[in-house]
């Protein structure tokens, strides 16, 4: 061992303490995540696509994740996507012992069709009169709070323009129809 930068003893022999230090460390890293108390990164990632599709009506988009999530409830990780071409970034957790992970996108995804019935309810129960929207943008938009888009509401027969906000990453909107100005 010698010139090697090995710690020897007075007799010349090699002392194994340094050794031992580092395999008792890595063993309790190890007990403390092993290979499988972690979620390979193909595991979550199907996991994130399933629940994006199925929430928001569209086709598993590729998702990529960390090369692996430690197992444990609570674990916390974020992924990164595409929604209709637009990028979307989404916090993760493990919330079961079997691995099953719980999404939220970090920005709001609005789905415009739901949009523009939710935006036509709520216009027809404040004005009383039939109400038909229809919103300029992608079938599903991704935006931060403060975000607006334009929408065209027939209200009674009368065009009216109403901008929206959204106001959460929940996608909570706020619609706002302009003043009336005739052609």
């Amino acid at each position: 061992y010698r010139g090697r930068g090995a710690l020897l003893d007075k007799g010349g022999h090699a002392l194994l303490a340094g050794v031992a230090v580092v395999t008792a460390l890595g063993t309790l890293a190890g007990c403390a995540i092993k290979a499988r108390d972690m979620l390979s990164a193909a595991s979550v990632e199907a996991k994130i696509a399933t629940q994006l599709a199925d929430s928001y009506g569209v086709l598993p988009p590729r998702v990529h994740c960390p090369a692996a999530v430690p197992a444990q409830v609570g674990s916390k990780f974020s992924c990164t996507t595409e929604l209709d071409g637009q990028p979307l970034t989404v916090s993760g957790e493990v919330s079961g012992a079997r691995g099953s992970v719980s999404v939220r996108p970090a920005t709001a995804v609005i789905v415009m069709a739901a949009a523009q019935a939710q935006i036509g309810r709520d216009l027809a129960r404040t004005s009383g009169m039939t109400v038909e929207v229809s919103c300029s943008g992608p079938a599903l938009l991704v935006a931060r709070p403060g975000r607006t888009f334009d929408c065209r509401a027939d209200i009674g027969g009368i065009q009216r323009q109403v901008v929206v906000t959204v106001t959460s990453t929940a996608g909570t909107l706020s619609p706002r129809v302009l003043p009336y100005r005739p052609a």
